[in-house]
Order: C-alpha cells, then structure tokens, then sequence
C-alpha cells in the first residue's frame, strides 16, 4: 500500500497539493462524465411548441323536411411538438475551464522554477507560448491595444521564475508556489480593473482555450501506452519461480485488446460498420489516465535528468490529467464537436501507434525475461537493447502516420473550428449576436459540417425570421454528428413551409439514426396526424407515452388526435389513469373529445388572472361549449364579466359564441339572438359564420322568412354553407322560384352531395311534375313545398292520394302549421282534424301533433281540454319549459289566481319571441295593469322575429292602446305583404275599431 500511496514520502507541502490535485482530477473527470451522458441537452434543452387545429364540432342538429340541419362550431385543438430550444449557453464552464487553466500554469511555472538550467529554459519558452496564447491585446488593458500586457506579464513570471532558479534556489517549493499564486492574483485584479472588455476573463478563457486543448493532446500521447504497460504489471508483479506463461498470456491479451482497438480505428476511419459493441474512446483514455497516475511514477527515472525531484514530475502529470479531462469536459458541455471530434481521433491514433510501438518495445527489451515468468513491471522503463526514447520516438512517427493517412489539414481545421466556435460563443453570450454570428460561419468553415457551428448559425437565423438559410444550416448540423434537437427543429421548419413530406423524411431519419428518443417519435405522430393516417400516427405517439418526460404532452396529444379524428370511444378507458389538473393543454383537449362525444365532462376550471391567454380562452369556451350536454346551466355571469374587460377583446367574439349557444339551449331565445345578432354584425371575421347560425336557429323555431335575411347576410360574407342554407329557407317560406334559382345554382357549382339534393329539390319544385308519378315520400315533400297556406282545397283533394300514415300526418301537420302561422286559426284546425284515425309509428312526429294539438286548445282558450290533454301523459322536458310555464299560466288565469299567473308569464315574457302565443298571453296578461310592458314585450319579440304574422297584429293592436299610431302604421306595411288582402283589410278594420274605442276611453277618462 505504501508503494502505491507514492506521495507519502514527500515533503507536507509536496503531498497537500497533491491530493488536493487528486481530488481535482476525480472531480474532472466527474464533471466530463455528466456531461459525456447528458449529451447535447446540458446546453440545447427542449421547447413545447403548440399549434392550434380546428375541429368542427356539433352543436345540436334539428329535422326540416327531408333534410337535416346541424348547428356547429370548431373547438380548438393543441398539438405539442418538441422542439429544440435556443442554446442555453453560461459562461460557468469557460470560467471553470480558465479557472483550471490558470491554476495549472501557476503548479507548472512553480516546477519549472525548480528545473535543472537546460530545461528551465524549455520550460520558459513553453511557457511563454501558454502566455502569448492568451492574447492580451484584445483585452484592451488601459485602453490599449498593444501587447505590453503580454510584455508585463512575461517580466513579472520570468522575472520571479530566474530569481528562484538562478539566484537563489534554496527556497522552498510552498513559498515558490505562493509567490506565483500571488503574481497571477494581482494580474488578474490589474486586468479586472484595467481591460476596457466587459468580461475579461471570458476573452482570456476563449482565445487561451488552444492551451488546454494543446495540454489534452500532449497528455494523451503520454498515457496511451499505460493500458499495455498495466497488463505487464497485472501478470508480472506475483510471479515466482513455479509461474508459468506468463509470454503467452502477454501477448494473447496485448492481442485482443490492439484488435478491439484497430477494430475502433476502422470504424471511426468508415472502413467498418459492424453490429459490434466497440471501445469507447473516452473510456480508453480514462483508464489510460487513471493507470498513468502511478505508471508516471514508474517511469519516473526516465525523466529524473529534465525533471529532478519525482515530486515535479507527479505534480505535472496530475494537472496535465485535470486540465484534459478539464477540458473534454468543457467541449462535451459546450457540444463543440470539432474540438471532440480531434480529441477522439488523438486518442484513438495515439493508443493505436503508441500502443503497438511499445508492444515492439517490450518484445525487444523483455521476450526472454517474460518467457522466464520473471517480474518484467520493476525493470519495463529500465531497457536493455531499444531504448526508452526511441519508442518514444516511433510511437510519434506511427501515430503522425495515421494522422497524415486520414489527412492532417482536416485536425488543424477541426482545432481552428473548435477556436472560432469557442470565441463565438463568447460573444453570443454577451449578446452581440452579429459578431456571434461571423464566427460560427468561421467555425463552419473550418469545421466541416459541424454540428456546433451550423446548429447555432441555425438559432440565428430563426430569430431573423431566415427560415430557409435556417433549414440549410440544420440539415447540416444533423450530417455529420446528428442531435434529436437539430431533426426536431428541421422537420418543424419544413412545417412551417408546408413541406410536409420534407419533415416526415426528417423525423423518420433522426428515429432510424437516434432509436428511442420519444421527443422525435412523439413528433412523428403529429406529423402523420396530418395525413389522417390514425393508426401510425397514434402508434408512435402512445410509444412516447411509456416516457416520463414525454407522457403527458403525448398523452394530450393523442386525446386531440382522437377528437380530431372524431373517433368513437369508450370516453372512461382513455381518462382512467388521466389527470389534465394543472395541464391547460391537455384540460382543453379532453373537453374538446368529451364535445366531440357529446359527453359531459365535470370541469370547474376558473383563470386566476382575469387577463385572458388564447389558451385559457379556448379552454373556457371548450368547458362552456361541454355545457350543452350537462342537466344544469351555465353560469354566464363569470363570462361576462371576462369579456367586458378590454384586455380581452381578442376572446370576446369566441366567448360570447360560447353564452350564445347556450342561452340557446336554455331556452333564452331573446337573449341568445340579441347577442349573436351583435357579435354577426360587428365581426369582419366571423361574422358569416355567426349570422348562418341565427338562421339555422330561425329555421328550427319554424321562422324560414327571418332566416332567409340571416342566411342572405352569411352569404354575402361568403360563409359556404349559407347558399345551401338559403335555398332550403326558400323553399320553406315558400318562395318557390327564388328558392329553384338557388337551386339551379347549387346543382351544378356546390359540391357533389349538395348537387344531388339540389337535383332532387328541382325535381319536387318543378311546375310540370305529376303528383300522382310520385312514390309517397317526394308525394310528401310536393305538398309541403308546392302548395302554399293559400292551396287549402288542392292540398285536401291530394293529401289522400298519400297511403303511408307517416308522411300524411306530416303534410297534415306542415300544412297546418302553415296556416297557423299565417293567424289563420280555424283553417288550421279544420286541416288538422284529418289527422284523426291515422296510424302514426313515428314517434317524433306522434310528439310534435300532441305538442301542436296542446298549443291550439292553448290559442283557443279551451283550459279544460288543454289540462285534460295534458293530464293524459304530456310530460315537459327542457325543450318545452316555456309551454310548461304558458299553459300553467293560462290554468292559474282561467282559475282567479292572478299572482300565480303573473310569476308564469313574466318568466316567459321575454324569453323565446319564436313561441308566438306564449309571448301574446304574457303581453296581454300585463297589459291589463302595465300597458307599456306589454308593449315592451312585443316590441322586443318582433325586433328577434320581424316576419311573425301575430306578433306583428299583437304589436300593432299594442301599440293602439298606447297610442303610437305612427309606429304601427309602418308595422301595417311589415304586414301587409305577409297575409292576404282580405286578411289584411279584416285586421286593419279590426286596428281602426281599437283605436276609435281607445280614443274614446281616454275622451270619458
């Protein structure tokens, strides 16, 4: 043990720096070992980058005749690709470097002061080198560009350094070492406070990175023998007289281990490419490294005559460790590839040529005694016929042969790379970008396809907005020495650009080259989403969701690939081991495939700021929108709250969509109108799309003449579905050949299902069609389009010509329904009183003659029958709270109890103008003790439902009572065109009379 533990016969001082060297290099080495195996992430980290999709989403859909009308809007969707983000360089390492670097020179001008005279001078000049390296002018020292920092520096070292060695040698190595210590301390307060540069010690540390790079090859050289000097070591050191083959073993393991390195040597030369496990490069030299700590000291006598005292020699090899694991370790931190690549060629060069030279060495020196099983490892640096030297000597000459073989230009120009990439370094950390900039193209340059050089020229130039030359720069960064961040960011770009199969190629290559990274394999799956290859796509997204750091951007990301898709899923299986709490992106996503499902999904998410993000507006519209499909109500309140604010006008359109749609629902028809009809008219945007809406929400309360003016506005603002829209409104208000122009038009310019239709419809609108060549259900649909309210007597001499007993009560009831909107209340009994005896298996249209039956016994007064009616089963979902809240109102009117009476009206009051008859009773109810809010009421129900016939006769016989002539005589012309002459003279009569009975109340008043 005390053999190996050498330095326990120094000197105190000696063995106190030593060890703390020791410690020094262990922690080197620790330092390159973190970052040999975190790779390129310790500096090119990771990004999510979201891109938003739209998927249109189904609000509610509703039967018209033979078309089915579906109300939509698209939820947003986040898709997250990894991206690789912008170098997160920190001077920390080059100042650790430097820092390193210095205490290495003050260790080696301390023992240089100590040389014998010959070699004190060698040791000078070497020193002057490291000095020169460090460029002294650049660090304008007193403002001054020339190099009397340099000149200083070198007076002061050498100055003390002579003194020491020629005047007066008797001082001790501590004092000598505190001396250095002191004059590089006080040279660096002068150059902190002098240099005109801001970071001083960052110029020092870049333009002297050549002298640690210069010490790491040197060292190289130096141990990469040890591994084959050990093996003599391992079976020489207990052999005895009985020992035997101790030769073969020799060379049978020299054998291997210069086969597996020879095998190295071929595949980093391309030569080979075989599915082997190879010797790791930096694993070679730390083992040489640490088998060279005390294999130094073995040769140590080969020295004595240049180094003196072994002591010099161990204190010099012991930092030379440090500073090259140093280093290695500040270019693998700083993915200088360049500077990586040279050092591994060395490495591999050295313990190729060295190696095999000193296995001739030792052939030539020590066949006899190993064949003897002598202890060869006391006498190996003690030769007897190839000297010491001379190994030395051919190793040089072999290892230069390789490096001359693979061309010698390519190390200069990777040493010139890892130089300028060192410098540009530099000034991208202090933010001058440009210069930054021209130096990385200078290690470009010389550094042929180095991943560094191009990755960073790559950054740069996306953040010029330079995406092409940024492509160029990335697809050479991934060449040579690919990263997963580099194909990351390429593929991305080609997204950008909409060269799609550019970034598949991409990411299929950075997964065949890089297997198992999940960033890449998560970003493949989006790229194939977008060519709805759902299997593919899926299949290597859920692969990165078996990763840690990958699972939940994946796992969000396969929940809006599945929304997107609109695939039908069992909703429980996906989210029972999910939690979005915390993940907006992932909350959004799960609610936009619970509304794709139309499932409710129980979420209570609220901002904590009340300044709304694009991503905290979609994720509370997405949870409005999920709303629709839950048993309670929204809260609008909180929402409004939001969008009044003026920070968030960039989501007032999309939320107010949001209370819109589900005022709606509520059965808030007024309120939902007033606030789309808003939104329509004040969005350049949307606005298309906002007035199609009203127009599908008109069509469905059975108003086709207000929605026509909707769906000519979305038209006009080019929304694509308002044409169709429009025709089928056309078609329904009866406006038969507006509606065959419309038609016409879409048969042969709207798409291939919308021309079918449109071919359809003509064929049922034709003029010249025979009623009786028609099969039942286009018999159905001639009655409910060709005849108008006013073709009573042709509908009743066709309608029996119809045997199925659904299509019949259907025309009876559209028919019906026709005449009731036109106030043409008896007629529309008498036509629906053939509905009676027929056997009706529809149970939609059962319920809509049982709900009209109940509205006309409402509208005729008959409180008995409606009861009766009702109490035969009549049960009141939400979508007929209104009628619930009506016919009880008329049951508590007809009863005497006006107070409960008036709590049901005034809650429908306002509420849905398109229910016409409970919109009349609640005005009429109120008139009788507020006029005004009577009017109020009416007034309001024709600003939402301008077209109603008995809104507009209510309204003008309202506004007879309180005496605003003028406003209704310009309703009478709103009317006129709506009814007939005969019906619209009776009303005017019927208006006349009421005005003449009000005049004269007021006269007797």
């Amino acid at each position: 043990m005390q053999s190996r533990l050498f330095w326990k016969e120094w000197p105190k001082p000696q063995q106190a720096v030593y060890l703390l060297l020791l410690l020094m290099a262990a922690g080197s080495l620790v330092w390159f070992g973190y970052n040999y195996f975190i790779g390129t992430e310790g500096i090119i980290g990771w990004d999510t980058m979201a891109k938003t999709e739209r998927v249109s989403t189904l609000i509610d859909s509703f039967k018209l005749g033979p078309f089915t009308l579906n109300t939509t809007d698209d939820n947003i969707l986040f898709f997250q690709n990894f991206t690789g983000s912008e170098a997160l360089y920190s001077p920390s390492s080059y100042y650790l470097l430097f820092a390193i670097t210095i205490i290495g020179k003050v260790i080696f001008i301390t023992v240089v002061s100590d040389l014998p005279s010959f070699w004190f001078f060698v040791g000078l000049t070497v020193f002057l080198g490291l000095l020169v390296n460090f460029k002294f002018e650049v660090l304008l020292l007193f403002g001054s560009s020339q190099k009397w920092g340099l000149i200083g520096t070198i007076l002061i070292y050498f100055s003390a350094a002579y003194f020491f060695n020629k005047i007066n040698d008797s001082f001790s190595f501590l004092t000598r070492l505190a001396t250095f210590t002191v004059i590089t301390l006080v040279l660096g307060a002068i150059i902190y406070y002098t240099a005109e540069v801001n970071t001083p010690f960052l110029y020092m540390s870049v333009y002297g990175i050549i002298n640690p790079l210069l010490v790491s090859l040197v060292f190289i050289i130096m141990v990469s023998h040890e591994i084959i000097a050990s093996f003599v070591y391992l079976l020489t050191r207990s052999n005895s007289a009985s020992s035997k083959n101790s030769l073969t073993h020799f060379y049978l393991i020299s054998s291997i281990y210069l086969i597996n390195v020879l095998l190295l040597y071929l595949h980093d030369r391309g030569i080979i490419d075989w599915n082997i496990v190879y010797i790791n490069t930096y694993l070679l030299l730390a083992v040489s490294a640490i088998i060279g700590i005390w294999g130094f000291q073995r040769r140590a006598a080969q020295f004595a005559n240049i180094l003196g005292a072994s002591v010099n020699g161990a204190l010099i090899f012991i930092i030379m460790f440090v500073v090259c694991f140093a280093t290695i370790a500040h270019f693998t931190a700083t993915f200088n590839d360049p500077a990586l690549y040279l050092i591994e060629d060395v490495i591999i060069y050295a313990h190729l040529g060295f190696d095999v030279i000193f296995l001739v060495y030792i052939t030539s020196n020590f066949i006899e005694p190993l064949g003897k099983n002598m202890q060869v490892y006391k006498v190996l640096y003690k030769p007897s016929n190839m000297p010491y030297f001379t190994y030395c000597f051919a190793g040089l000459i072999a290892c230069a042969a390789l490096v001359f073989t693979a061309g010698w230009s390519i190390y200069v120009h990777k040493g010139y790379s890892a130089y300028y990439n060192s410098i540009a370094d530099m000034h991208y950390i202090n933010g001058e970008l440009p210069l930054a900039d021209t130096y990385y193209k200078q290690g470009a340059f010389y550094g042929y396809q180095n991943h560094k050089s191009h990755y960073m020229l790559a950054n740069l130039c996306e953040k010029r907005g330079d995406d092409i030359n940024a492509a160029i720069n990335y697809k050479k960064a991934i060449a040579k020495n690919p990263s997963p961040q580099a194909y990351a960011n390429l593929s991305n770009l080609y997204l950008t650009q909409d060269n799609f199969f550019d970034a598949l190629f991409t990411l299929n290559e950075g997964n065949a080259k890089l297997p198992g990274n999940p960033r890449l394999e998560n970003n493949l799956g989006i790229v194939y989403a977008k060519t709805n290859i759902v299997d593919t796509a899926s299949f290597y997204i859920e692969k990165a969701t078996n990763y840690d750091i990958t699972a939940k951007t994946a796992q969000s990301n396969l929940v809006a690939l599945l929304a997107k898709n609109k695939l039908d899923i069992d909703l429980d299986s996906i989210f029972s081991d999910w939690d979005s709490k915390g993940d907006l992106i992932a909350m959004n996503n799960e609610l936009a495939l619970y509304n794709q499902n139309r499932d409710h999904f129980s979420s209570d998410y609220w901002p904590k700021d009340s300044i709304l993000s694009f991503l905290e507006a979609s994720v509370l519209y997405n949870q409005s929108f999920n709303q629709l499909f839950a048993t309670d109500s929204l809260s609008s309140k909180p929402i409004l709250s939001l969008v009044s604010r003026p920070e968030n006008a960039e989501a007032y359109e999309m939320l107010s969509f949001g209370l819109s749609i589900n005022w709606y629902k509520q059965n808030n028809i007024t309120q939902a109108f007033r606030k789309l009809n808003w939104l329509a008219n004040n969005s350049p945007i949307q606005g298309g799309k906002f007035f199609n809406t009203l127009g599908l929400w008109a069509l469905e309360q059975g108003a086709s003449e207000t929605a026509i003016d909707h769906f000519s506005w979305a038209s006009e603002r080019f929304f694509k579905d308002a044409p169709f829209n429009k025709a089928i409104a056309l078609t329904e208000a009866s406006h038969i050949p507006q509606a065959m122009e419309e038609w016409v038009k879409l048969s042969s310019t709207g798409p291939e299902g919308t021309r079918e239709i449109a071919r359809t419809m003509l064929e049922i609108l034709n003029p010249q069609q025979r009623f009786s060549d028609l099969p039942d259900n286009k018999k159905y649909l001639f009655l409910k389009y060709q005849l108008s309210y006013k073709d009573t007597t042709l509908f009743k001499g066709l309608i029996d010509n119809i045997t199925d007993a659904n299509y019949k009560g259907q025309a009876i009831l559209d028919m019906s329904n026709k005449l009731w909107k036109k106030d043409l209340n008896e007629a529309a009994i008498g036509i629906y009183a053939s509905v009676a005896g027929l056997q009706i298996t529809d149970k939609t249209l059962f319920d809509k003659i049982q709900w009209f039956e109940l509205n006309m016994l409402a509208a005729q007064g008959n409180v008995r029958g409606l009861a009766t009616k009702i109490n035969q089963g009549i049960e009141f979902d939400k979508e007929h709270a209104i009628e619930k809240h009506y016919f009880s109102g008329l049951v508590s009117e007809a009863s005497g109890d006006t107070t409960k009476a008036a709590e049901n009206y005034k809650l429908i009051a306002y509420m849905n103008p398109f229910k016409e008859e409970a919109t009349i009773a609640a005005a009429n109810f109120l008139n009788v003790s507020d006029k005004f809010e009577a009017y109020n009421i009416l007034i309001n129900a024709i600003e939402i439902n301008p077209r109603s016939v008995k809104l507009l006769k209510a309204y003008i016989l309202q506004c007879a009572r309180v005496q605003l002539d003028n406003y209704a005589q310009l309703s009478m012309e709103d009317l006129k065109p709506l009814i007939s002459d005969k019906a619209f003279q009776n009303f005017v009569n019927d208006y006349n009379q009421l005005v003449k009975q009000v005049a004269e109340e007021e006269a007797n008043f």
